[in-house]
């Protein structure tokens, strides 16, 4: 069995923890982003395509699991992941909720969480807003505006935008690992995204740009950690509520702490996210969690190897 995904978002996470598991791995990359994957001594394990959407096509084999990441739902989305024939670890039917803004806060509000307000058009605001586009390209073409008139005069034509209430706190991104293998859901870790003018302190035009350009790390009071675990867990069985299926391996809330200290769920993404990639070689909670080093990327791999053993992977994949 070999452990595959395409070069880009969190690939040096995957393949270094596949590799730490005993796995073979492939890495589907472009020609221009081949030097760098080398780079990391991956040379003998790259398959080069000539776009990411080119995996569509490729005879990948049988012996090769998937993960996937941003990159999967950005560049190639979530219906035709869902009509292909790849094997792809975790819930594929999960990356179509994600993809779609009606389905992502049907989910959200199943599972309980604390949604900000959102509007269905731009004549009914009446709050400060955050205008956000469809899709997973970290931040790309979203605005904040005041009201109705400015949001107006922001949009642009032919643009679908889904309008939420802008709440003022801290983002917090907490990524979850649901584990088939041990019936569990595990914290894995937090992190706070960096996102261009936006974290900027001084910064000379009105309209701050939120395209994500890396991660912090964050390590959570105990107490609010506890409330986070239990929103993963609600958000497990929601999922199983509206569907009828668990949704094997990684996954992400993505939310903001007021200063009431309220938490609020704006989105989530139904994979691996990039804010693991800060907790190679591992995250607190993991290393409490198997007493050894342990980060995303292995756990994926640790948990395909676990299912392998017990004759259940097929139930991880989709």
């Amino acid at each position: 069995m070999k452990i595959g995904t395409v070069a880009s978002h969190s690939a040096l996470n995957i393949i270094s923890g596949a590799r730490a598991e005993g796995f073979d791995t492939v890495l589907f990359c472009t020609p221009d982003r081949r030097a760098f994957y080398e780079s990391f001594g991956l040379g003998g394990q790259i398959v080069e395509v000539g776009s990411f959407e080119d995996i569509l096509d490729t005879d990948i084999g049988d012996d090769v699991v998937l993960i996937p990441h941003g990159s999967f739902v950005a560049y190639i989305g979530a219906q035709r992941l869902l009509d292909s024939d790849l094997r792809l670890f975790g819930n594929k039917e999960l990356l179509r909720w994600e993809e779609d803004r009606t389905l992502k806060s049907r989910l959200m509000n199943e599972a309980g969480l604390r949604v900000p307000r959102e509007y269905r058009s731009f004549d009914d605001i009446e709050t400060p807003v955050i205008v956000k586009t469809d899709g997973a390209a970290g931040g790309v073409g979203y605005f904040i505006a005041r009201d109705a008139e400015e949001a107006r005069r922001k949009r642009e034509d032919g643009v679908r935008y889904s309008i939420q209430e802008y709440i003022v706190g801290t983002k917090v991104f907490v990524t979850y690992f649901r584990s088939l293998a041990h019936d569990r859901t595990e914290v894995f870790g937090a992190d706070i995204r960096y996102e261009t003018d936006a974290d900027a302190n001084l910064r000379f035009v009105d309209t701050p740009s939120f395209v994500v350009i890396g991660n912090l790390p964050l390590v959570l009071r105990e107490s609010t950690l506890a409330k986070y675990y239990q929103m993963g867990v609600d958000f497990v069985e929601a999922f199983r509520r509206l569907t009828g299926q668990d949704l094997p391996g990684p996954f992400c809330l993505e939310t903001i702490i007021d200063r009431e200290q309220r938490i609020y769920t704006f989105e989530f993404s139904g994979r691996i996210v990039a804010g693991t990639n800060i907790w190679i070689p591992t995250s607190p909670y993991s290393y409490v969690q198997f007493g050894e080093q342990m980060w995303m990327g292995r756990r994926i791999a640790r948990e395909i190897r676990d299912l392998m053993q017990a004759g259940r992977l097929e139930e991880a994949l989709s």
